[in-house]
């Protein structure tokens, strides 16, 4: 068995692990070989040796800032109006459909589940001299 293959998709060790009626058992046998512990990523298994952990930190050059965040308005049936610069976390939370406001704030609908959305443009942030 090679222990690189393991977290390779589709390969025989990879299948040995997570395809078969086995799976469960050959986890427990290769934790008590060789350690490590096995990780579920959706419906996968995955082994992380614990060993071989290589972190990387990549640090922001000051020319690579972050683009401005764009400012949203929501407005709901009501009149009621949400700011918010994160377009997507306020559609989950409002149990919306962001592809639908996306159509909204482009001016391909006029509105969804009774919201409108405007766009600001984007957030000015004062730079460094």
């Amino acid at each position: 068995m090679n222990l690189d293959n393991i977290n390779k998709l589709n390969t025989r060790e990879w299948a040995m692990f997570n395809g078969n009626s086995k799976s469960a058992q050959n986890r427990a046998k290769l934790l008590a070989k060789h350690g490590g512990r096995w990780e579920q990523r959706g419906r996968h298994w995955f082994w992380n040796s614990m060993v071989n952990i290589n972190i990387q930190f990549f640090h922001r050059k000051e020319t690579d800032r972050q683009k401005p965040r764009k400012i949203y308005i929501f407005t709901d049936k009501e009149g009621i109006k949400y700011i918010t610069d994160n377009f997507e976390r306020f559609c989950t939370e409002h149990n919306l459909n962001s592809s639908a406001m996306w159509e909204v704030s482009s001016g391909k609908r006029k509105q969804f589940k009774g919201f409108v959305v405007e766009s600001l443009g984007s957030e000015e942030k004062p730079k460094k001299p």
